[in-house]
């Protein structure tokens, strides 16, 4: 079920984020917002506020959308039939209840790494175009579209630049899949074999809002440095204060935890929460939804 696991996980995730995408921009600004100053964060509404008055609602909370269909076109598509093929493997084809927490876990983790390390540039260019608004006119990107901002990054800084960030990339991706597969796999199995639940969209939205709590905080303060680190200068220039730089991700948690405090790495979390749990759990509502209508298709399509 590889193929049709990664298609199915790819369009869900895609249309949830489509949902989801203004959240995420709020996210990315206040991880960015303070930055190298002070733990205190700014707050939700009023960072809402300015947004909007100085962005729109299009340009503010939108902007960076087809960085996201990529993104999730790739790093979604690759996770869900990555986990597929190791859960395969690993239990020797006898499927995904035949499996242990421990290899449940292994094999998310693994697909979580690969899928990371696939999407990237992707969400290099998304949290470039999301963090644009919110520096002066002479230092935006100005990307027009995800593959204009490709195409500036490469011949602007150069191809390795599309994988800044790819280490705490790689680490959210391994420790968020994991914990996200897994938590539902096993909520949802708990739900229908202990608490007799019917597999519904009841069953669904419990174990999915289950997965998008821990998946949060697992995920904040990675997203913090993965943040900081893709939208920082590739090199040291001029004397800006907005567009900070960063030697490595290593440095970049230095500099974050000298400056902020443990704090700095929770900064944006409420935003985060916001955009995580939604996105987690319609993700897995609308997979659920896609699977269920894909296999009434290919019944139908068996039977003529």
């Amino acid at each position: 079920m590889s193929g049709t696991a990664a298609m199915i996980g790819g369009l869900a995730a895609m249309t949830a984020s489509s949902i989801t995408h203004p959240a995420d921009s709020l996210k990315v600004r206040m991880f960015l917002h303070g930055e190298g100053k002070s733990a205190k964060s700014a707050g939700t509404v009023n960072l809402v506020k300015d947004i909007y008055r100085s962005e729109g609602v299009r340009r503010g909370f939108f902007r960076g959308v087809t960085a996201t269909w990529l993104r999730q076109a790739l790093f979604s598509t690759s996770r869900f039939g990555v986990n597929d093929a190791m859960q395969s493997k690993l239990s020797g084809g006898k499927g995904a209840k035949a499996l242990s927490v421990g290899g449940k876990v292994a094999a998310a983790g693994v697909a979580g790494g690969v899928a990371a390390s696939i999407s990237c540039p992707a969400d290099m260019i998304l949290v470039r175009m999301q963090a644009d608004g919110r520096l002066p006119v002479t230092e935006r990107r100005g990307y027009r579209n995800v593959f204009h901002g490709l195409r500036k990054v490469y011949a602007e800084e150069g191809a390795m630049q599309l994988y800044r960030g790819l280490c705490p990339l790689v680490m959210r991706g391994v420790c968020v899949t994991a914990g996200q597969f897994t938590t539902y796999d096993l909520a949802k199995r708990t739900f229908i074999e202990r608490f007799g639940c019917g597999d519904g969209i009841r069953t669904h939205l419990l174990a999915s809002t289950m997965a998008g709590t821990v998946s949060t905080l697992i995920v904040n303060p990675l997203d913090v440095v993965k943040s900081r680190m893709m939208q920082s200068k590739s090199v040291p220039t001029g004397t800006s204060t907005v567009l900070r730089t960063y030697s490595s991700d290593l440095d970049c948690v230095r500099q974050t935890y000298r400056a902020e405090g443990i704090r700095g790495f929770y900064k944006g979390l409420p935003a985060t929460f916001m955009r995580q749990c939604p996105q987690v759990i319609l993700m897995w509502v609308i997979f659920e939804q896609y699977k269920r209508v894909f296999a009434q298709l290919k019944t139908r399509v068996a039977s003529n």
